[in-house]
């Protein structure tokens, strides 16, 4: 629109020019009224500089009293939609969910994830500035110089990797306001905050006293079980009675329904089938190894942790929510002394890992130079704690890694496993065995909630506030609740 201004005075003022060329009077008032317009085109210039230094230091939120810059919320907001990817990306993936949009997706039936990632953002950034005060109160200090600089070097040699400059890989990670001097104070804050976190949490890792008294208070928890079971499905109705299949008013296949009578008649039969199922389930039946109670059917899983079982014992389940029965077979009880385990892990998507493992062969072939090999393959963001895994149970990884974990393991051993069927590649160098399975699980049960406990104290003072209804969860919470 000012362009087109522009253009029109310019043609008025050239055909004044050519009527009155000796006209001072026009000539002054050509002379004042662009003066007014190169003035009014300098502004018109300067406004956008402006206006983003006006929203890069405009409160985007508050916690307590204290403004919170886009910046800072940017980043924030990052951290938490990457971490969420890294941990959930495969999973979500595999039921079809297109991750690059997801921020447009719904997280339930009231969030969007980006909502969501609003909501950890500036939570987030409230418990980073209680514990940050109380890290002060206590006198706590720490240089975070060596970390910042490693994340930089780190974000360097992504950004060349991607073609990029850093700047542009800055900003299109934590948004365009971001620049490195503009996160520098956030990231040392950031780092600040998790050096007091993991002091904190050192303190309150329990005793071994405490650690004895939870598991013989909570001993379902913690004890795992070995077991077999085998499932018998209803064999329901899939046509109509005389046989033909069933149609919609287009004439379009549909799945049958069974009428109530047809299911129970069905479920007889299958009763039949698990009662007999009882005797060959602990063969038959498929094998469950070092198996928590959490991990269990609920429906089986009273009768398997009864304290009254004993090996061979067997029994079959209703499930009505499914048409079938469960048929169990009890083979042991026990509390898990198997050792946890430390390993190093460069884990991609796009590079086989026996590549990886070839490489590192060929270079100093040490710990250290594993960690260096995978600072160009980190696609998980564990170059900060340089690819290690610590307190590994082998029930929480793949079995194929887990047959790896338990085939007698030395400290300096590697190998490339390639698990195609998941799209994942993992090359692995083995550091060695860690505390039991169940004294692990409740050491960190136990630090957990101390500091949760503790997070909580100190936060309880803080509250966030929008007055510019940025943070969009809030809004939805607001309105839910009416």
């Amino acid at each position: 629109m000012s362009e087109k201004k522009m253009t029109k005075y310019d043609l008025k003022v050239q055909r004044r020019k050519e009527a009155e060329a000796n006209a001072k009077k026009e000539d002054r008032i050509y002379k004042i009224v662009m003066a007014a317009i190169v003035l009014f085109f300098v502004g018109f210039i300067a406004y956008f500089p402006i206006r983003n230094m006006i929203n890069l230091n405009a409160p985007y939120f508050y916690v307590n009293e204290e403004a919170i810059s886009v910046i800072e919320y940017q980043y924030n907001y990052a951290l938490a939609k990457n971490s969420y990817l890294s941990e959930n990306g495969y999973y979500l993936s595999m039921f079809g969910m297109d991750t690059s949009t997801i921020d447009s997706q719904m997280y339930d039936d009231n969030l969007t994830f980006a909502d969501y990632f609003d909501q950890i953002a500036a939570e987030n950034i409230m418990n980073t500035k209680a514990m940050v005060a109380a890290a002060e109160a206590e006198g706590f200090t720490y240089d975070t110089t060596e970390e910042y600089d490693a994340m930089i070097e780190d974000m360097e040699a992504a950004a060349e990797e991607n073609g990029l400059t850093l700047k542009q890989y800055i900003q299109q990670s934590f948004g365009d306001y971001a620049t490195q001097s503009r996160l520098k104070s956030v990231m040392e804050e950031t780092l600040y905050a998790a050096a007091y976190y993991e002091a904190k949490y050192e303190e309150f890792l329990p005793t071994e006293d405490a650690i004895q008294a939870h598991y013989e208070a909570n001993v379902d928890d913690y004890d795992s079980i070995d077991y077999h079971m085998l499932t018998i499905n209803a064999e329901l109705p899939t046509t109509n009675p005389d046989g033909t299949v069933p149609v919609d008013e287009e004439g379009n296949e549909v799945a049958y329904e069974p009428t109530e009578e047809e299911i129970a008649t069905a479920m007889a039969g299958a009763q039949i089938e698990a009662k007999t199922a009882q005797e060959t389930v602990a063969t038959e039946g498929t094998e469950y190894k070092a198996a928590l109670k959490s991990s269990v059917n609920t429906l089986v899983a009273d009768f398997l942790f009864d304290p009254a079982r004993e090996a061979g014992d067997t029994t079959y389940i209703e499930d009505t929510a499914n048409n079938r029965y469960l048929v169990v077979s009890f083979d042991a009880r026990y509390r898990n002394e198997a050792p946890t385990h430390d390993m190093r892990a460069i884990i991609t998507t796009t590079t086989d890992s026996q590549t990886i493992l070839d490489e590192w062969k060929a270079g100093e072939a040490t710990e250290a130079s594993f960690i260096e090999l995978g600072m160009q393959y980190d696609e998980n963001g564990m170059a900060d704690y340089e690819f290690l895994y610590e307190g590994m149970p082998v029930s929480s990884v793949d079995e194929r890694i887990g047959e790896w974990l338990e085939g007698g393991r030395t400290a300096g051993d590697v190998t490339a496993i390639n698990l195609d069927d998941l799209g994942y590649y993992y090359t692995l160098y083995y550091v060695g065995e860690n505390d039991t399975v169940w004294h692990a699980s409740i050491e960190a049960t136990l630090a957990n909630d101390a500091m949760n406990a503790y997070l909580e104290e100190i936060s309880a003072s803080y509250a966030i506030s929008d007055p510019k209804a940025n943070l969009k969860y809030l809004t939805v919470a607001e309105s839910t609740e009416e």
